[in-house]
């Protein structure tokens, strides 16, 4: 199955709220995967932010999201690959943010009464750039997100995270990362495809893929 096999899907909440609650679903067999295969850093959800090993997790999962985003450059000529790949990666960014302990209300920077959560964090970030333009913004804001983790594997005394500054930046990678999808994106096809793609995902678990 590939994501063209996949159908639309009706959602009866606002879309992110829809895009986090279908990716607890996927972590819930994508964590007794890695536990078996030996690459689960820790079992904790949300992780501690202070632990090694929660630490580790949370950098695994930046660097997943760069992985998609240079694989959707890679594949820039190809259209809907290209949109797939940003996808993926919207995919780890949203499971980052749960194991993080946010959700849908904590990665936008105001969001009015009146106005749905992706509708006002796709308005935020929209720009005139091309893609290739924003990519050093997110590269930046993931590194000093990830910069507020400073207990690495080789480091004997234990340090403890700024969080208010994590979240600050976790939020900045959020917008970061709509800036990337509304160059190609229009704002309804996001949720769309991120649930087609989230079928895909399924398929593959239940297939063993």
């Amino acid at each position: 199955m590939n994501i063209t096999h996949a159908v639309s899907e009706e959602i009866d909440c606002d879309g992110l709220i829809a895009i986090f609650n279908r990716q607890k679903e996927l972590m819930e067999k994508y964590h007794d995967i890695e536990k078996r295969s030996g690459l689960l850093q820790t079992e904790d959800c949300p992780v501690n932010l202070d632990d090694k090993r929660g630490q580790a997790r949370i950098k695994d999962f930046s660097w997943r999201i760069m992985e998609e985003v240079g694989e959707a450059l890679d594949a820039y000529e190809d259209e809907a690959h290209f949109k797939e790949e940003l996808i993926d990666g919207l995919h780890f960014l949203t499971e980052l943010t749960i194991l993080s302990g946010s959700g849908p209300d904590d990665v936008v920077w105001d969001v009015p009464m009146d106005n749905s959560l992706i509708h006002t964090l796709y308005e935020q970030s929209r720009t005139t750039k091309e893609v290739f333009c924003l990519i050093p913004d997110l590269v930046m804001d993931l590194g000093m997100m990830c910069n507020c983790l400073k207990n690495k594997p080789w480091k004997q005394t234990n340090m403890v995270t700024d969080k208010n500054e994590f979240y600050h930046k976790l939020r900045c990678v959020w917008a970061d990362y709509f800036a990337i999808l509304s160059t190609c994106f229009r704002e309804n096809e996001i949720v769309d495809v991120y649930l087609k793609k989230s079928q895909v995902n399924k398929f593959r678990q239940r297939s063993n893929y």
